[in-house]
């Protein structure tokens, strides 16, 4: 699940006063693990790192970008706040009219002062609108100056369009600009959720430096996990030789997410992998039990991939 930044929390505190709750994400699972036994020569390869996921604040949590937005949110409640709040209302109004009218929601957007939430807004509206009107949403990423906002409003077209078409959505990545790793991270994964065949073979292209790689296969393998840990390290097993570490360390940081335990029980069945894997569930328990996670990569065997772990875990 992808983290809500801050001004989205916030506009969630909003809408709940206005009456409405945003819709929530689907549920997510994590099942046994099943082997994935590379050829002997990777043995004696480099662990390989994988891309930690992106930062909180690069994309809003799909739900809160306007599948179920608050009901009561109008331009005269809107009207009568003020400052923050105002912003934070007209953005709440813009998004629940993206889908229907796209041009309307861009004028509310125009009603924000804060020129960062304004593009923000854009970048909402752009999203809500993609899966109705796709031409809409990229002119509205055209009229957003900063780079920052210009790229996540391509990023989150492409996520809203994973499950649809894999071969657009995974497109916008390329105009995600800043995010671009972080879009093909995120938008790999939900296409490998809906056709894992055609995420596998968008990865197995090579394309990019080292980082574009790993991130890619490790999108596949975290993805998968948070559904069926057996059915991510099935697709990790097809993943070019070089990165199917970073899948493996996905696919545990994915299903830690869901049961540390059974993720851990998981990474025991791949002991060619084993290291990559606890290295995924030590990242992702960095943020809820730090003490647990550098007890993880304490833990683990290889020296490379045990320093990196804990550098990752104590910074």
């Amino acid at each position: 699940m992808r983290p809500l930044p801050f001004a989205f929390l916030y506009l969630a505190c909003l809408a709940g006063m206005l009456g409405g709750l945003f819709g929530a994400r689907r549920a997510l699972g994590a099942g046994a693990f099943v082997a994935v036994e590379p050829p002997p020569e990777e043995d004696a390869r480099e662990p390989a790192m994988a891309l930690p996921p992106k930062p909180q604040g690069a994309s809003p949590d799909r739900a809160a970008a306007g599948e179920g937005p608050a009901r009561h949110v109008t331009p005269e409640s809107c009207e009568a706040r003020t400052g923050e709040l105002r912003d934070l209302c007209f953005q709440v109004l813009a998004r629940q009219g993206a889908a229907r009218d796209p041009q309307e929601s861009a004028r509310w957007c125009a009603r924000v002062q804060d020129p960062a939430l304004r593009e923000e807004c854009v970048a909402d509206v752009a999203e809500g609108a993609a899966p109705v009107d796709r031409s809409a949403s990229e002119a509205l990423c055209a009229t957003v100056a900063s780079r920052k906002w210009r790229g996540q409003c391509h990023f989150g077209i492409g996520l809203a369009l994973a499950e649809v078409d894999s071969a657009y959505a995974l497109g916008r990545c390329e105009h995600a600009e800043t995010f671009r790793d972080f879009c093909r991270h995120d938008v790999v994964g939900e296409v490998a959720l809906v056709d894992v065949d055609a995420a596998v073979a968008f990865c197995a292209r090579e394309e990019g430096d080292p980082i574009t790689r790993k991130t890619c296969w490790h999108g596949i393998g975290k993805y998968l996990a948070r559904r069926d840990a057996s059915e991510a390290a099935a697709a990790c097993a097809r993943a070019t030789l070089e990165w199917r570490g970073n899948c493996v360390h996905g696919a545990g940081w994915g299903a830690a997410e869901r049961d540390v335990d059974a993720a851990l029980a998981g990474c025991a069945s791949l002991p060619a992998h084993a290291d990559n894997c606890t290295q995924g569930v030590a990242h992702q328990q960095k943020r809820v039990d730090p003490a647990r996670a550098v007890a993880l990569c304490e833990g683990i065997a290889t020296a490379r991939i045990r320093a990196r772990c804990l550098a990752f875990v104590r910074r």
